[in-house]
Formats: C-alpha cells, structure tokens, sequence
C-alpha cells in the first residue's frame, strides 16, 4: 500500500477528513446537552448519513491500495456500537412464550383527519388492526378524540387532551385494571406524556405514552430546500433544547413510583440522541435492540426510513419479543414489545 496521492485524490482525501470529523461529532453529541449548542446537535441526527460515507471513503481508499483508508475505517469500527442502535440481527423471538404480555405504541397523526394519506376510514381500520393485533396495552400519541374509534375489548383508559376544549392530546387504552394516572404537563407546547399504574394479573408495571418536541419538518427534501436554512436549523435546536427538558421532567417522574416502567414514545429523535441516551441512563433497555429485527424503521423521511419512536423498559423486566408493523395508515408505523411475566 502506498501513502502518495495524486491532485484528484488529495482533493478527495480533503472531503475524507471533513466528513470524519462530522462523523466524529456526532459520535459526542449523545454526551453533550442540546442547551450547550442547539446547532451542533443537528448534526447528530446525520450520524448514520456519516457513517455511511466514511464507509464508502474507507471502501475507495482499499481498492486504490492506499493506507488512508485506516481514518475511516477507525472511525466507523469505533462506532459500532451505535449500529446496533440503527440495524439489529437478534435471533428468533420468544413471542410464542407462556405468560407474557404486549405493549403497543403508536402515533395514529388524528387518524388522517386533514387526510394526509389517501386512506379512507382511517379511525375504523386502525381499530381492527388493534384488535387483530391484541396488546394488552396501547400508547397513541397525536390521538385525537372521535366516534370512528372504538376499542371495546379495552374496558379501561385514559385520555389526556392539552386543553379543555381540544380533542388532540395523548391516551393509554388497557385490558387490565388501572390503579392510578397522571399526567407530566410539558410547558409552551402541544406535545404531553401521561402515566397509568395498571395491574396484569399479580404484576403491576407503570406505563408511560410520551411524546416529546415535535421538529415541525416536513419530510420532504423538495420542500425543505425552499426553506430558509437559518429558520429550519433554529427552529430544530430550539425543539432540541425543548426535548431535553421535557427528557429531564419525564424522568424526574420516574422517581415517584417502585413500579417496573414501560416508556412508550414518539422521540422526534433518534435512538443514538442525547434525549434518548439520557433516558436509558436510568436503568432502562431499548426494546428494538433488545428483540427486534432489521432497521426498525418507525418513520419515513423522504427515502429515509428512520427509528424516532421507541419502547423503553425497565431492566428488571424480561423482554421476549418485539415487533415493527409496516401499516401506512400515519405518518409512523406502530410497534410492539412483548414481556415475561
């Protein structure tokens, strides 16, 4: 292998070294509060975009026998514990396990009431694929209250709506009994997270529906170049700065309960993000890396499918399964994880 470089490759090593230390960065912002630079954390959610080119510098670099392909190559087997959190290759499920119960969560985006999608009967649908599906649980964030929507075999809920007069809000529908609720108000937003302590048979689990900042992007890349790049990168760091917060009130609640937690939530982040990072500090797995399969894709930006929701739990319990649907009736896809009694 050999070290010189010829004009082009120079030039092409240059593009090498920038988008290493992008990738480097974004190795360091799951450490670093979005409050210190709400600009710099943008740049985390390229982190598998980064990656990926690294890869492809590396791949370059090997078939023109060149040594620098030893930077990228470094930087991207550094990482390699971040890939888990993007693709996962677990081996069979234990679904068909005896005594266990499922958790369901899901952004139905009002169920297409400004008909994003062209789907009829959104509400209706949604409800038989519940039912068909059968948790013992289900999260919904963007929900909204209307007559189409039915879950009879769910004797119990709770509904949490912003304010009095909307029908937009957050809800928990369960099979089994709940023994107590709440709500963690997140202030200047519409975004929520609501708790129920429900009991499944002895066990009694806390389980959370959370839905941090939203983004306000449209995941469309023609629409987003007409944006004002300034606007967008502002507005983005502000949410960012906002889910931290909103992170820190969520598990400042985790201390008011002995229960086992189940956090169903719509992250508007990725799994690698600081908010995320934060939350698994407290003593919680990941569900999709834990039992899931593939790239785990709960929303699709354009043609990038990304993981921005997310089922979290405390690791005293066992999880045994877990599931991505790929049902286009929102925005976000639902997903399911299954528990050991």
């Amino acid at each position: 292998m050999k070290t010189k470089l010829n004009f082009f490759q120079k030039i092409i090593f240059a593009f090498n070294i920038f988008f290493g230390a992008c990738l480097l960065v974004a190795y360091i912002l799951p450490y670093v509060p979005p409050k210190f630079s709400a600009f710099l954390s943008i740049l985390n959610l390229g982190l598998p975009v980064f990656m990926l080119i690294n890869l492809l510098f590396a791949v370059y670099w090997i078939l023109t026998l060149k040594l620098h392909f030893l930077l990228s190559t470094l930087l991207v087997l550094s990482g390699f514990s971040y890939v888990s959190k993007i693709f996962v290759f677990n081996k069979n499920s234990n679904s068909n396990i005896e005594n266990t119960f499922n958790v369901m969560s899901y952004n139905v985006r009002l169920f297409n009431e400004y008909n994003w999608i062209g789907e009829e009967r959104v509400p209706e649908k949604i409800s038989k694929f519940i039912s068909s599906e059968s948790p013992d649980i289900v999260s919904f964030q963007d929900y909204l209250k209307v007559d189409e929507f039915e879950l009879e075999e769910y004797p119990y809920s709770f509904e949490k709506f912003k304010t009095k007069s909307s029908k937009i809000g957050i809800a928990i529908f369960s099979k089994h009994r709940i023994i107590n609720k709440g709500t963690i108000d997140f202030p200047n937003t519409h975004n929520n997270a609501i708790y129920a302590d429900v009991i499944v048979h002895k066990d009694t689990f806390r389980v959370y529906a959370v839905h941090l900042e939203s983004l306000k992007i449209i995941p469309d890349v023609n629409v987003l170049q007409k944006e004002n790049h300034q606007q967008l990168i502002s507005r983005v760091g502000k949410s960012f700065v906002k889910q931290q917060e909103q992170a820190k009130m969520l598990t400042d609640n985790f201390e008011s309960t002995r229960f086992p937690k189940i956090v169903c939530m719509d992250m508007n982040n990725t799994p690698f993000s600081f908010v995320a990072n934060k939350l698994l500090e407290h003593n919680l797995n990941d569900a999709f890396v834990e039992s899931g399969q593939g790239l785990g894709k709960t929303f699709d930006f354009d043609f990038l499918p990304l993981r921005i929701d997310a089922i979290f739990y405390e690791k005293s319990l066992e999880n045994v399964d877990f599931k991505n649907y790929d049902l286009k009736l929102s925005d976000h896809y639902p997903i399911m994880a299954g528990f050991k009694l």
